[in-house]
């Protein structure tokens, strides 16, 4: 798709390009995106034009058992690298309590992944780790993040067809289903379900809600070196 855009006219009008990448090798990737080898190649010709146009861009990836493997033996931070990418952001997927499945690696190897994390956040190597090292040095610790109050009611996440689940979508039931269609969002966010979030704990290692739910203090650090610098951001020079 990207080779039908004017990429150096799209840098006029945007700050960045978030990319979302659960995996940078072909095998984990096609398994867990449930897409053939072809459609693997089409991505990653997709983000060399990126980086042949100096789009900037950053990867959102989310760990699954399928994908441990480039994080242990940190391939995953080198291949970014190659692919342009300064930083990234990292989450560990959070179970669906509605599905029968798990995609969710066993304790011994999440421990494993986060201490290899750790080892390149503090080498300071690109790409830049853009969740704070809290995240990974609570889980390994506590086998979960830690957080006193579910941050979830800080944004509203529309669906397709206008719906928000409010609070979220583990909460998906009729009488939590708002329409932005029918309701305006100043309704929507006074909604009582909200109140739900309050006493929320059930997100265990899912990074946005993590993120989100933390104090000032967890995440200064990473304003003070500054995500814009992280991810090569720069004002865009609108045209009008």
């Amino acid at each position: 798709m990207l080779h039908t855009i004017d990429l150096d006219e799209l840098k006029n009008y945007i700050q960045f390009i978030t990319c979302s990448i659960d995996s940078v090798f072909e095998e984990s990737y096609c398994k867990v995106r449930g897409v053939t080898p072809q459609m693997y190649q089409r991505v990653m010709q997709n983000l060399q034009l990126l980086t042949d146009h100096k789009v900037p861009h950053y990867f959102n990836s989310v760990i699954t058992k399928f994908n441990t493997k480039e994080f242990i033996d940190k391939s995953y931070f080198k291949r970014a690298k190659e692919l342009g990418v300064s930083s990234v952001s990292l989450t560990f997927v959070e179970d669906r309590s509605d599905v029968d499945y798990s995609l969710l690696p066993d304790r011994e190897t999440i421990v494993k992944v986060c201490q290899s994390v750790l080892e390149h956040i503090h080498s300071k190597e690109d790409p830049q780790v853009m969740i704070p090292p809290q995240y990974f040095e609570q889980i390994i610790e506590h086998g979960r993040g830690v957080y006193d109050e579910c941050g979830v009611w800080k944004s509203i996440f529309v669906n397709g067809n206008g719906t928000v689940m409010v609070p979220c979508w583990k909460y998906s039931k009729p009488e939590n289903t708002y329409n932005l269609l029918e309701k305006s969002v100043d309704e929507i966010w006074s909604a009582p379900q909200w109140e739900i979030a309050k006493t929320c704990h059930d997100c265990e290692v899912l990074g946005c809600i993590w993120y989100s739910s933390q104090p000032v203090t967890t995440f200064a650090q990473n304003y003070m070196r500054g995500l814009s610098k992280m991810i090569n951001q720069r004002v865009p020079d609108v045209q009008v």
